[in-house]
């Protein structure tokens, strides 16, 4: 009778294994893949900036053609994140006038401070293509269906994949005069790669230090994706996927400066 009721329990838990498997599958896929998600009126989970503002004088706006072809869901040659500049600084410029083949390790004394912008965890660190610091990926607690990616940063001693963070730690140093980027990805499944405005999850309270430097609303950093597609951009077929700019294009115009930029001497952009 014994062995009876084992083979019994052991063919209960064969059925009811597999079914337990499919659920979890359609949990993970379900809060990781931003299935739900209205990307037009995204909740705004962002509890504190991820940056010292008081370092940067320059952002560049949503789908702008800043940097290189960042984009998904259906959208093309566009730089669907934002860059965070600080002014110009010949030191550190130095660094990509001999080829960027090696960059210092951020002085604290001068370097500008990365914090967790939310409760929860680092997802990932991964190498940059340009050799300035880690991409390092972020999901918050409260909203799993996005993915936080912040570029070129140099962690604290401790951070790595898996850790723990809470909103307004701080978890990095970039350098003085380096600039950074963020993205909001919605899911974090690899085949999802539908981008947001950092700004759009950027609650009332956050983006109150933003109009304290000039910013009168968030649309002033968001390109509109029909404005873009009637103003389309190309870009190059490298690697890199540099944006090739029409005859008479200003690149000013990709950037909002913030009060206190200074116009970089040497000419180049922002």
């Amino acid at each position: 009778m014994l062995l009876l009721s084992q083979m019994k329990l052991w063919v209960k838990i064969a059925i009811a294994l597999p079914i337990l498997l499919i659920v979890a599958a359609g949990y993970f896929i379900f809060t990781n893949s931003g299935v739900g998600v209205d990307a037009e009126h995204p909740p705004q989970f962002i509890q504190a900036d991820f940056i010292d503002l008081s370092k940067i004088y320059s952002i560049s706006k949503f789908r702008s053609g800043a940097g290189h072809d960042f984009s998904g869901s259906g959208e093309t040659c566009r730089s669907m994140k934002h860059y965070f500049q600080p002014n110009s600084d010949p030191e550190f410029d130095k660094y990509f006038q001999n080829g960027g083949k090696s960059f210092p390790i951020p002085d604290p004394t001068t370097a500008t401070a990365i914090y967790s912008p939310v409760d929860g965890r680092i997802t990932g660190v991964d190498e940059e293509q340009t050799p300035i610091g880690k991409q390092v990926g972020l999901a918050s607690d409260k909203a799993p269906q996005f993915l936080i990616r912040l570029f070129h940063l140099y962690l604290l001693d401790g951070f790595k994949a898996g850790s723990k963070v809470k909103a307004g730690e701080q978890i990095a140093w970039i350098n003085k005069g380096q600039g950074t980027d963020i993205a909001i990805q919605v899911g974090q499944m690899p085949w999802n790669e539908k981008f947001i405005s950092y700004f759009s999850v950027l609650p009332d309270a956050v983006f109150e230090n933003y109009k304290k430097r000039g910013v009168t609303s968030r649309e002033e950093l968001i390109i509109s994706k029909a404005e873009r597609d009637a103003n389309p951009l190309k870009c190059n077929t490298d690697q890199d996927q540099r944006f090739v700019y029409p005859d008479g294009y200003d690149q000013k115009q990709d950037y909002l400066h913030l009060s206190g930029y200074q116009t970089p001497t040497d000419g180049r952009t922002p």
